[in-house]
């Protein structure tokens, strides 16, 4: 679901706050931004058309072989609370579902401490 402009920025807020935790811990993530723009033409003369919708951004935290460690989001509702993903991987390597945390927005510290590395 596309998110408002200001909206997204108090993700990247969050999120931003989430990543100085990680990097003080020796851990890299990625902020993913996720962008769609739609072009439409006119007729001439008039300019084309063109909207951008903006959705929530992910950080993606990777462990430094290259595999994904964890996702992070913010809720979509008014909680704006951390949704951390955690992978897990089985026997013989195996992918299996990631295990779900809830974390309230204002601590971003609990958020950090539930990704491995």
């Amino acid at each position: 679901m596309p998110i408002s402009g200001s909206v997204a920025a108090e993700h990247d807020q969050a999120l931003d706050r989430l990543r100085v935790l990680l990097t003080r811990r020796g851990i890299h993530s990625y902020v993913v931004e996720w962008l769609r723009l739609t072009l439409r033409s006119a007729p001439f003369p008039a300019a084309p058309l063109s909207n951008l919708d903006r959705y929530p951004p992910e950080l993606i935290v990777f462990a430094p072989q290259g595999w994904r460690v964890a996702t992070v989001r913010i809720a979509a509702d008014r909680s704006a609370a951390y949704i951390v993903e955690v992978a897990r991987v089985g026997e013989d390597h195996a992918l299996m579902p990631d295990i779900r945390y809830i974390v309230p927005s204002g601590k971003p510290a609990k958020a950090a401490a539930l990704i491995p590395g």
